[in-house]
């Protein structure tokens, strides 16, 4: 295939990507793949999946953060 196929074709997929894929925010990514279909606002505050996700997400943010400020080209 040549590149200019190629190119058409990606940018087809990556419209269809967007039109049909929807990004969930990372906060809310534990409770995507849980397998209770509804919760209290009680249950969702003491869920302990959601919140070693959120901690995990904290750490990852904290590391990124620390990583920009001793390398601030990046």
């Amino acid at each position: 295939m040549d590149e200019q196929k190629r190119n058409a074709l990606q940018r087809l997929l990556q419209r269809l990507k967007d039109d049909w894929v929807q990004e969930i925010p990372l906060e809310t990514a534990a409770c995507e793949v849980c397998r209770k279909t509804d919760c209290t606002e009680d249950e969702w505050i003491r869920c302990e999946n959601r919140i070693a996700h959120a901690k995990c997400l904290e750490e990852i943010r904290l590391k990124r953060r620390g990583q920009k400020k001793n390398n601030p080209t990046t």
